[in-house]
């Protein structure tokens, strides 16, 4: 006959411990990476480091777009555009309001695919540069 004894209270602590080394690997590796820059004495290499863990946001005013089907249709192709994030676009608003990777795209790279389709744009404000 087999017994369920269940996980032991020792086992608790082994796999509760695990849990939190990795996490703490995951947390503390990019401000190690940071600090192993400043240390030695490559700053700019920190900064480099801190602004490509952050995304940015970028405001792009769009003319061309006579319906929302317009909108849909930018707004699909900007989430498949390399380094963008997400991306909302507003035919009421005529505009886009584009989250992206820094160090993957720009915002003027974000401006030619929308050209690439057709419609002129130019950024309106950008946020976290």
């Amino acid at each position: 006959m087999i017994v369920n004894k269940g996980i032991t209270g020792q086992t608790k602590k082994r796999v509760a411990k695990q849990i939190l080394a990795a996490v703490s690997v995951i947390c503390i590796l990019p401000v190690t990476v940071v600090l192993c820059a400043a240390l030695d004495g490559n700053a700019t290499s920190a900064v480099t480091t801190i602004r490509a863990i952050k995304n940015e946001r970028v405001l792009i005013a769009i003319e061309g777009m006579h319906c929302t089907s317009c909108a849909t249709g930018i707004k699909a192709m900007l989430k498949r555009t390399p380094g963008v994030i997400s991306a909302e676009v507003s035919f009421e608003r005529r505009e886009a309001d584009v989250e992206y990777d820094p160090s993957r795209t720009s915002p003027e790279k974000i401006v030619e695919a929308i050209a690439n389709m057709g419609y002129k744009s130019n950024v309106k404000a950008q946020e976290g540069s």
